[in-house]
């Protein structure tokens, strides 16, 4: 009786007085829309003074008129009326969503009061049959009244009548009419059931998740599930029973399955409810989400689904942008590409949070591209403000990137948007994109980019202007784009060659105007040089007035590392011009400040290498350098570094030091090898590069000449020096040293090693090495031994056809005095015999005649 009592009070409630109260304001709000306000104000005092709920269907109405208003004004183009239209929708939205929660938070306490108070257990109570649709046989949406006072669902008697006749479909009675009536009281009625048994079902839900039993739990969520789905206005008292936290402390779970259920649960809790969202948020739902966004596919694709749904709130969506990890969360989960069906979802996401539709959030760009998700990054460039451009570029040229990140924004066609401002011709966005593309210019990809968006030719254009930092700039990314390339990026827009005279004339222009580019502009000109077609460069360098000399008196400055490029520059321009040799070999000062860096054990390895290479391409006759090496004792740092792991400066300081190995000056050669340079060398035939071995057999060739010569005892003061010396020289008999004597420093057998390689040169100067051993007729047979036992002679005749007719000829020689010896002809003879045969047929006179010669020696019997 109770319930029934209840019931009719709620009839009561909406008696026809109401409705004429109603209807009458309805048609003074229609006067104007000045007054439309006012309308609402009265209705809400004669709605306070006869007890009755201020329903916010009117505000509804209200809004939907404004909004065909503001459709109306965009098409008029009143860009000023649509404004002023937003803002007062924002505010009637936002009064409209706050009557609305009031009213649903009163009848919520209302509801849980008698609920919790009449019922035990909370028990969900069975529909009475009169709520029951007789067609249907369910419980009734929208009851009404027919003709003869019978009551149907709607749609059920709608499609009766569709059929034909007017008739009661239960009794078959014949109807008057078919106009159709709300039976209101049974709908209150109806509705009051439903909402009690729904404030039931909610507070036993709160019960079963409260006990932390897991199926009780899973019983719990499946519930609210269907309540949110049966009632979609009614969600709310879910929020009020504070029911959101403990779903969110349920989804803490190690189940994965529940956790999926429990963001699945509050995506519908949620959903179009601000309300319902804040409390979620105020829970730290954000950070719950965030945190276990990648816990397996279902897990992932519920806390997606639900932050999503979230985001729809501006307010949540920046929350979102400031909360530790979520940017790179979803992009990773994005990049792994696990869960394609999310990816539309979680791009709009970070578009909403890079771009609100009016401006660019500058934080959260950032932190997508330390997450290598480098699209709105690149979308600023392109099309924010000028002001979003500036700031992004300046945190950019600041930013350390990877190879990952930059790759990533080459794609996003980043490189042209600098470029692009670069062309703007405006400084305060021309230097902070000249020190972003320094980022780039060193990348390959990002090379042919630069070029291909014209990028060149401004770079050239900025050397030329006064901006010293912005030269400096300039000069380096020119650096970047020639390394390893010469000239193939520096093209026009086009992708025309820019010519070489415009390139070195601008950059030997840098070269002398301040030491600040002058770094830069080296390596422009080093880089162009390095190239194996280089002479156009190198004759413009040299025609330039302050060509030549200016680089060598950056070397002279003696100041890394601009010194240290000239030196590699200078050294490029001697091996590709012989002329550039006489411009140092004429500067004295240049030349000791070479020595110098060779000496200076701080100086870098490679830069060492390169001014040992540059003296090396002086000529041996000029008695300058003799005498200033000799002067600065630079030849122990040279001997070091030989034994050095730099394979391109050990050969060039053995091309240096052959200088001082001229047999004809034993006091040099005597210099020489008391810094142990014979064991040195040994090493080198073993692992040099071949420029290194064939030094290495030229000093090694000069020695063994000298080698009587240095094993006689230089006397000081009347007194002889000690030095350890060998009596019993297998080839010299005299007393030879690991330092002056091949033979005794064992590296015999390294030189005739060397044979086997496949460079003529390296050959020819290893058989040269060993052609000392048979100088002198006294030491002719021991030579040869030595020859045999180290199986030299088995070489010789192998190398007789090589196509080096220099080489052939020169093993014909030194075969002809080992086979002089009767017991050497007996063993290799028919062998040799063997090899000179088609060596005779050649058509090399010399080497021809040789080969006969040697050939008729062998028929000869001995």
């Amino acid at each position: 009786m109770l319930l029934e009592s209840q019931m009719v009070h709620e009839v009561i409630r909406a008696s026809d007085d109401m409705v004429e109260v109603s209807e009458m304001l309805t048609v003074e709000s229609k006067r104007g829309r000045a007054n439309r306000a006012r309308a609402l104000e009265l209705l809400e005092m004669i709605a306070c003074s006869h007890n009755i709920a201020q329903s916010p269907s009117y505000i509804t109405r209200e809004l939907q008129k404004f909004e065909t208003d503001i459709e109306e004004a965009e098409r008029r183009k009143e860009r000023q009326e649509v404004q002023y239209m937003q803002q007062v929708m924002a505010l009637l939205s936002q009064a409209d969503a706050e009557m609305a929660l009031e009213t649903s938070r009163k009848q919520y306490l209302e509801l849980r009061q008698d609920v919790s108070g009449s019922r035990e257990n909370f028990a969900v109570h069975e529909p009475y049959s009169e709520f029951k649709c007789r067609l249907t046989g369910k419980v009734m949406d929208d009851p009404v009244l027919i003709s003869n006072g019978h009551t149907y669902e709607r749609e059920a008697i709608l499609h009766e009548f569709a059929k034909g006749g007017l008739k009661d479909p239960i009794t078959g009675e014949s109807l008057r009419d078919d106009v159709l009536t709300q039976n209101h009281a049974l709908y209150c009625t109806i509705k009051l059931w439903r909402q009690r048994n729904y404030m039931a079902r909610i507070l036993k839900a709160r019960i079963e998740l409260e006990k932390r039993n897991e199926a009780e739990r899973v019983r719990a969520l499946t519930d609210l599930m269907e309540l949110c789905k049966e009632s979609a206005n009614d969600k709310d008292w879910i929020v009020f029973e504070s029911l959101v936290p403990l779903i969110l402390e349920t989804s803490k779970s190690r189940n994965n399955e529940l956790k999926a259920l429990c963001f699945s649960v509050l995506t519908l809790i949620v959903k179009d409810s601000i309300h319902g969202k804040e409390k979620l948020v105020e829970a730290g739902g954000l950070k719950q989400i965030i945190r276990y966004m990648d816990r397996g596919p279902d897990v992932t694709t519920a806390a997606i689904t639900l932050l999503s749904e979230l985001v729809k709130t501006k307010n949540i969506l920046e929350q979102l942008g400031q909360e530790c990890g979520a940017i790179l969360m979803l992009v990773t989960v994005s990049v792994r590409g696990n869960h394609p069906e999310l990816a539309t979802d979680i791009e709009s996401m970070l578009d909403q949070l890079s771009y609100d539709g009016d401006s660019y959030h500058e934080e959260n760009i950032k932190a997508m591209v330390k997450a290598n998700w480098c699209k709105p990054f690149a979308d600023c460039l392109h099309k924010g403000s000028q002001g979003s451009k500036l700031a992004m570029v300046k945190w950019l040229a600041c930013f350390e990137l990877d190879d990952n990140r930059r790759e990533a924004l080459v794609k996003q066609n980043v490189i042209d948007a600098l470029v692009d401002m670069l062309k703007s011709k405006q400084f305060r966005l021309e230097s902070p994109a000249l020190e972003a593309l320094r980022k780039f210019s060193f990348h390959e990809k990002s090379k042919k980019c630069i070029a291909k968006a014209g990028g060149v030719p401004l770079l050239l254009e900025l050397l030329k202007k006064p901006q010293l930092e912005m030269k400096k700039n300039a000069a380096a990314i020119l650096a970047d784009l020639t390394m390893k390339h010469g000239a193939s990026f520096l093209l026009y827009e086009d992708e025309i060659p820019i010519e070489p005279q415009k390139i070195v004339e601008v950059v030997m222009g840098n070269l002398i105007a301040s030491l600040h580019t002058a770094e830069n502009a080296v390596k422009v000109l080093l880089h162009l040089t390095e190239i194996s077609d280089a002479n156009e460069v190198i004759e413009l360098i040299k025609g330039n007035d302050h060509g030549i000399q200016t680089f060598l008196g950056y070397i002279k400055i003696g100041t890394p590392p601009l010194r240290d490029h000239t030196i590699e520059l200078v050294f490029n321009l001697c091996q590709k011009d012989v002329t550039v040799i006489s411009f140092v070999m004429n500067d004295h000062d240049c030349l000791k400040a070479l020595l110098q860096v060779i000496k200076d054990s701080l100086v870098e390895g490679s830069v060492q290498a390169f001014a040992a290479g540059i003296l090396s391409s002086i000529p041996s006759s000029d008695d300058n350098l003799n005498r200033l090496m000799t002067t600065e004792n630079v030849l122990p740092a040279l001997v070091k570094m030989v034994s050095g792991k730099n394979l391109e400066g050990q050969a060039n300081a053995l091309g240096t030091l052959v200088r001082f190995t001229d047999s004809s000056d034993v006091q040099s050669q005597r210099s020489l090898i008391e810094l142990d340079l014979v064991l040195s060398l040994k090493q080198v035939l073993k692992s040099g590069t071949v420029p290194a071995k064939i030094w290495a057999c030229r000093i090694l060739e000069n020695i063994s000449r000298s080698t009587t010569k240095l094993n006689r005892e230089p006397h000081k003061w009347g007194f002889k020096l000690s030095r350890k010396t060998s009596l019993n020289c297998k080839l010299h008999k005299g007393k030879c040293s690991l330092k002056d004597c091949i033979v005794e420093a064992g590296v015999v057998p390294d030189i005739v090693e060397i044979l086997k390689n496949q460079n003529p040169e390296v050959i020819l100067a290893g058989l040269k090495a060993l052609e000392t051993l048979l100088l002198e007729e006294n030491m002719l047979e021991d030579g040869i031994q030595i020859l045999d036992k180290c199986k030299a002679i088995d070489q010789l005749f192998k190398l007789v056809h090589l196509d080096s007719h220099t080489c052939s000829e020169k093993c014909v020689d030194l075969l002809e005095v080992i086979l002089r010896f009767p017991h050497m002809k007996g063993a290799y003879g028919h062998l040799v015999q063997r090899s000179l045969a088609a060596v005779s047929a050649c058509r090399v006179p010399s080497l021809q005649q040789k080969a006969r010669k040697l050939l008729r020696q062998l028929t000869i019997p001995s």
